[in-house]
């Protein structure tokens, strides 16, 4: 004969396992007065459900729980603290993002124009500045104006570099210009196209357009002329009121590189990827890496085991003219494109074959602006731990290159 255990019993089993677990997880945070009521409570509920008093275990199943929640200090609700833990996680959401998913990049060189534009400054004669609205306008299309004069005069410091280039917040680049007496002056732009660039602004103090720089010998590319140059500023004299810089500087894409592609792919030729410096040892790197590491951004052109030669304007891979159609369209020479062109490890006739071992993958990485990139022409293949992942999408400015990275 089966015998069924009344519901009112079954519940007040749970009740009684309820704050016996309720008892020792919190006994250390109890008041002692709190401990011993709800103690006493359930030594009563253990009495009822012994003499199976149904009216009873009802009383005491609304104390108990009344106990409970009355016996812990009661915690003020905060709208500030919510909002501060919301946003350190989504503080912490984006930093696991931009480490393992998607990575912003500002592209700072013209090495790959025109598909993706670097910093380009011209300068102008006349301030060409205009007013506000057109200014906040221009900006969300990329352009910023320029027309700093000297606010102070003296003469500009030696020994050390003159200008020095920094950043802001870690995003915003800036120079400054260090004179001899430890004053300085911030110009809020990169000291590329402030100081050495062919087509960049006037600083009116330094005059090495065209100039070729060399160290050890060897002549520099243009991506590493600038450290150099600005030196030659060192012991100028600056007049107050002397026109600085003045002209217009269209800022470089930003474009989000996919650094989870390469975990379950191999890498693609033709497509554009970015990758860092380090261990590469080149004297063409020699004065444009800083300490550690940089990110460069190029097309992958070659990929372990293929044979790359230029026949200029195109790039031969394998034995025959490259078929992606980011290397078919810069051999087009259509457009803004000007071909490849054969130097250093590509020379005329140089026919490059990259590494298919294992632990010792190369890859070969070209501008699409070949004759003003310094690429793996002049510094060597790409070593495989190197690689970060594939450039995805153009997201700034709006116009020109927006869009998916092709």
């Amino acid at each position: 004969m089966f015998f069924l255990t009344p519901r009112y019993l079954k519940h007040a089993k749970l009740l009684h396992k309820g704050v016996t677990r309720f008892i020792n997880y919190k006994r250390d945070i109890l008041p002692q007065a709190k401990l011993d009521e709800i103690t006493t409570l359930r030594s009563s509920l253990e009495d009822a459900m012994r003499a199976k008093d149904k009216a009873r275990i009802s009383a005491l199943n609304d104390e108990i729980n009344k106990a409970c929640e009355k016996a812990l200090p009661h915690v003020e609700h905060s709208d500030i603290g919510e909002n501060v833990e919301v946003f350190f996680v989504a503080i912490v959401i984006a930093l696991g993002i931009r480490s393992y998913v998607a990575q912003p990049f500002k592209i700072p060189t013209g090495s790959m124009q025109p598909t993706l534009y670097g910093l380009v400054a011209n300068h102008t004669e006349q301030d060409v500045t205009p007013n506000f609205l057109m200014q906040c306008k221009d900006w969300v299309a990329g352009r910023s104006y320029y027309n700093v004069v000297a606010k102070r005069s003296g003469f500009l410091r030696k020994g050390e570099l003159p200008l020095t280039e920094h950043s802001f917040l870690g995003f915003f680049a800036h120079c400054r210009l260090h004179f001899e007496d430890g004053g300085t002056q911030w110009i809020w732009a990169p000291m590329r196209q402030l100081a050495t660039d062919p087509d960049g602004l006037n600083l009116g103090l330094l005059n090495l357009v065209g100039a070729q720089i060399s160290v050890d010998g060897t002549q520099l590319t243009p991506d590493a002329q600038y450290v150099r140059s600005v030196a030659d500023l060192g012991g100028k004299q600056i007049t107050k009121g002397q026109l600085l810089a003045r002209g217009t500087l269209d800022t470089g894409d930003h474009v989000l590189v996919n650094k989870f592609a390469y975990n379950f792919r191999r890498p693609t030729r033709g497509e554009v990827f970015v990758f860092t410096t380090k261990n590469i040892r080149s004297p063409y790197m020699r004065v444009s890496v800083e300490e550690g590491s940089q990110h460069y951004i190029k097309r992958l052109v070659g990929v372990p085991g293929d044979r790359l030669e230029v026949k200029s304007p195109v790039l031969w891979v394998n034995g025959k003219p490259a078929e992606e159609f980011g290397m078919k369209r810069v051999g087009s020479m259509e457009g803004l494109y000007k071909g490849y062109g054969n130097f250093q490890f590509l020379a005329e006739g140089t026919v490059r074959e990259l590494s298919n071992r294992d632990n010792a993958r190369e890859y070969w990485a070209m501008g699409d602006n070949s004759y003003n990139s310094s690429d793996s022409r002049y510094w060597g293949a790409v070593p495989e731990r190197n690689l970060v992942g594939p450039g995805l999408f153009c997201y700034f400015p709006l116009g020109r290159n927006w869009g998916l990275i092709r």
